[in-house]
């Protein structure tokens, strides 16, 4: 995934060596004049088992590290916080936030994606997870448009053995694909690109 800043943020996908662009709205800054300083992004894992649940949230978790250990390298003194709802919800300044909606109820997930840079659904790509994305996403676009936000979100997939193809997964999740949980250096990537912008 990389996000471009411009009128519209631009997401560019690569599938199999072909580029799609995909514009992502720009933050609503009248609502992010209300939220804490820190960027925000939201994650809404989702998963028909516990393990392929999990498996999601590990790639969050996984991604929050790899955008810190950017930071790191870049001798960037903000910090990356991977959030839930279990507990404190104050976030540091000069910070990046991740959420992990996976816990929070629909009104806390709400109001998180209310003030997030992008939201973004994180599925493996076997048949029940992909099925109970769907759902996800639903509930994701109903949230969205609600915000006059449609196009700040999208979806990462993490590859499962004999899963669905990733353009099939996203065609029937029917969100665009911003990013494939492939190798560390996939995740990486990923990582950069939210760190810079």
């Amino acid at each position: 995934m990389i996000l471009r800043c411009s009128t519209a943020w631009q997401a560019v996908c690569n599938l199999k060596g072909v580029t799609v662009p995909q514009t992502v709205s720009p933050v609503d800054w009248a609502v992010r004049a209300e939220a804490p300083s820190a960027a925000i992004y939201s994650f809404v894992p989702a998963g028909g088992a516990e393990g392929a649940r999990s498996e999601s949230r590990r790639a969050v978790r996984q991604l929050a590290e790899s955008i810190g250990a950017y930071l790191a390298d870049a001798g960037d003194d903000r910090i990356v916080l991977l959030a839930d709802f279990s507990g404190s919800q104050s976030h540091p300044r000069s910070s990046i936030v991740c959420k992990d909606l996976w816990d929070a109820d629909p009104a806390e997930a709400a109001e998180a994606i209310r003030f997030s840079e992008a939201v973004f659904l994180v599925s493996t790509t076997d048949p029940a997870s992909v099925e109970d994305a769907c759902a996800h996403a639903a509930w994701l676009r109903y949230v969205m448009r609600s915000l006059q936000r449609d196009h700040a979100c999208g979806l990462l997939l993490v590859p499962s053995p004999h899963g669905i193809p990733e353009v099939e997964a996203e065609h029937r999740i029917g969100l665009p694909m911003c990013g494939v949980f492939r190798s560390a250096e996939h995740t990486a990537q990923l990582a950069r690109r939210i760190a810079q912008d």
